[in-house]
């Protein structure tokens, strides 16, 4: 179902999951948009999606170029190109809490039409078609004191996706529940800190239950097919249940 938006998302593999969440909701006008609360802190939603993306682009990254490289695995990385497919259906969450003016201006430069932007104390939506003319809403629910966003994209007033991340005393853990066009849906798990993380892909039959924050950086590896980086240690478990281990060597030009 995030058909026109990101297309049907490549089946990663098997298991349930996800919902529930932190809903905090502050109450109209006092905006956790004001600033940091504490050193380091974001100080809006926008500011959080983007410190959350930037790091799980890097693992994601990382993880790819491994896999990909790596004699045997080749095929493997083309499990992760989802992840980069269902970052576009959650985009619009960039601009959550810049106010409505803000946001609408510049989600107008995302090529979006007909946009509708609103926001609530820490919950959001934004309602838009897409050059397709399919109709989207991704609402949002920011909160602060944890650091962490839930989303929900509904596709045609049918939801589609639930993407959710938050911060942990070692960096992030992430997760979304997909179901696809073709009514097949998967759960997406991430676990990172640093340069060093997690990705699970599980074929589901209900999402999963909310993050809680108590997650370990192994959390993905609950998932039927999972791949991990530690320094420069890559292990995971393939689609077809092999088990793979090699020592990744970047590209001389990588980071």
């Amino acid at each position: 179902m995030l058909g026109g938006c990101v297309g049907n998302v490549p089946s990663g593999k098997n298991e349930p999951e996800d919902e529930g969440k932190s809903e905090e909701v502050v109450q109209p006008g006092q905006q956790q948009d004001e600033g940091s609360d504490k050193a380091g802190s974001p100080a809006n939603a926008s500011e959080s999606f983007a410190a959350y993306s930037e790091a799980k682009g890097e693992l994601v990254t990382i993880l790819t170029d491994a896999l990909a490289k790596n004699p045997g695995t080749e095929m493997n990385s083309m499990s992760l190109l989802a992840v980069a497919l269902v970052d576009l259906a959650v985009i619009p969450a960039s601009c959550f809490g810049l106010g409505e003016e803000a946001a609408t201006m510049a989600l107008g430069m995302m090529a979006l039409k007909d946009v509708v932007y609103s926001e609530n104390g820490n919950q959001y939506s934004v309602k838009y078609t897409n050059a397709e003319g399919e109709q989207y809403e991704l609402q949002g629910v920011y909160d602060k004191a944890a650091d962490a966003l839930r989303c929900t994209s509904l596709f045609d007033g049918k939801e589609s996706l639930i993407w959710e991340y938050r911060k942990t005393s070692f960096g992030y853990v992430g997760q979304f529940y997909v179901t696809n066009e073709d009514g097949t849906r998967y759960v997406y798990k991430l676990a990172v800190s640093g340069m060093d993380g997690a990705l699970g892909i599980s074929e589901a039959s209900a999402a999963p239950p909310a993050l809680t924050g108590s997650e370990t950086i192994d959390f993905p590896k609950q998932s039927t097919e999972w791949y991990a980086i530690k320094g420069d240690a890559v292990t995971g478990l393939t689609a077809d249940g092999k088990e793979i281990s090699f020592v990744y060597t970047p590209s001389e030009n990588g980071e």
